[in-house]
């Protein structure tokens, strides 16, 4: 039986990939899989019922696959990306964003509101005990009207039978909603869910999918058993395809 550790960023046990192969792992993903174009419909349902769209705040953009539609969107963008060299490429790509290369605990950005504030797929990178605290920094800088959307994996469906697998994922979503909505409020709070599907023409591509799923480098170490995962679980005749279910959090201000 594969050894598990827990998917976050605050197991110091956890080995991020060097970022030529994190680039190449996360492209891979975007292409293989319908997660962007339909959190772009769910994030727009969103944006169309502001009161205002002048200021937009993305945390964790990476490569801006989703800051930069959405941006498009709002007079300024402000990004916090703590990779630097994904902090880089996004200024040069974008040099209207300010792009702020640091993590979201140690940013300062004083008196300032925002419309709308992103955080998709993030959560994981920190502490599952700092969530609420992390959640509630970014809720002092929505602007009165504005809303923020929080995107996380579902701990159900395929990719969550695949984390079980090889990992531990184990998520208390519903003790998170209960205190979202102590805080904040039963009308200001909603939960949203969404299904993706990562598909690849050839194992290998899907192996590279399911190693930048499990974040840790570690898990080089099993590529055989997880490229059996795939092979046993996830083979279709025209390749391999795999179903991702995505939670949003949503809470207006």
């Amino acid at each position: 039986m594969t050894e598990t550790t827990e998917v976050s960023q605050g197991n110091p046990s956890v080995e991020m990939e060097e970022d030529e192969e994190y680039r190449r792992q996360l492209a891979l993903f975007v292409q293989s899989c319908t997660e962007k174009g339909i959190e772009l419909v769910k994030i727009g349902e969103l944006i169309a019922g502001l009161p205002q769209r002048r200021a937009f705040l993305d945390i964790g953009a990476g490569g801006g696959d989703l800051t930069i539609p959405v941006s498009s969107s709002f007079e300024t963008t402000t990004v916090v990306e703590p990779n630097e060299l994904q902090a880089r490429r996004l200024q040069r790509r974008c040099p209207s964003f300010r792009v702020v290369n640091e993590r979201w605990d140690r940013v300062g950005l004083g008196p300032e509101r925002f419309d709308f504030v992103l955080c998709s797929h993030v959560l994981y990178y920190i502490p599952e005990g700092a969530w609420v605290s992390t959640i509630e920094k970014m809720h002092d800088h929505l602007a009165p009207g504005g809303c923020m959307a929080i995107v996380i994996q579902s701990p159900m469906g395929e990719v969550a039978e695949f984390f079980s697998r090889f990992t531990r994922y184990d998520v208390n979503i519903l003790g998170l909603w209960g205190e979202l909505i102590r805080r904040y409020g039963d009308e200001a709070v909603e939960v949203r869910y969404f299904i993706n599907e990562i598909y690849t023409e050839c194992l290998d591509d899907m192996v590279s999918i399911g190693l930048f799923l499990l974040i840790d480098r570690n898990f080089r170490h099993h590529k055989d058993e997880i490229r059996n995962y795939f092979e046993s679980r996830h083979r279709t005749p025209e390749g391999y395809r795999i179903r991702q279910d995505d939670i949003l959090l949503v809470i207006r201000k």
